[in-house]
């Protein structure tokens, strides 16, 4: 399925009634082709310039995806409707800078990722490490404070002694 684009105008002598006929007749076209489309109705507007003696059009915008057959079919059928005045298709084509610079902003994001976890282990190394340096120097503290509590004890029984 394959992306495309069709502004038409239909002429301002039919009525709002076979507008939405015509509207809905191409819409069934590529649904019945197994498509899907959209429509935005822009409405009357001016002319750039006079179309059999016309000055003014209703216009249509018809985003639709559907088969390649769909486009020529259509063009086809507006070829032969009195009402449309004029109808361009364009097939919607993903720009390759676009894919490239997606590309390029998923690398960078995955670079990011990997460098936050990298930091983030360090930052759980050096939060281990400061642990067991100040565990260790709890310890130390204790095996002096326990030495400077037996040193009176040991003078006391010296004093005793003598």
């Amino acid at each position: 399925m394959t992306n495309y684009e069709m502004l038409y105008i239909i002429s301002p002598k039919a009525d709002e009634a076979t507008r939405e006929a015509l509207i809905a007749r191409f819409q069934n076209v590529v649904a019945t082709a197994g498509g899907t489309s959209e429509v935005n109705k822009w409405g009357m507007r001016k002319l750039a310039y006079k179309i059999n003696f016309l000055s003014e059009g209703y216009y249509v915008l018809m985003n639709y995806t559907a088969p390649e057959t769909v486009p020529a079919e259509l063009e086809r059928q507006m070829r032969i409707t009195d009402a449309i005045m004029r109808f361009v298709t364009i097939k919607k084509v993903e720009n390759k800078l676009t894919k490239a610079e997606a590309e390029r902003k998923a690398k960078a994001a995955e670079k990011a990722a990997a460098a936050a976890k990298a930091r983030e282990e360090a930052a759980e190394k050096a939060a281990a490490a400061a642990a067991a340096k100040a565990a260790e120097e709890v310890a130390k503290a204790e095996q002096v404070s326990e030495e400077v509590s037996q040193e009176p004890a040991e003078a006391e029984a010296q004093d005793k002694a003598e």
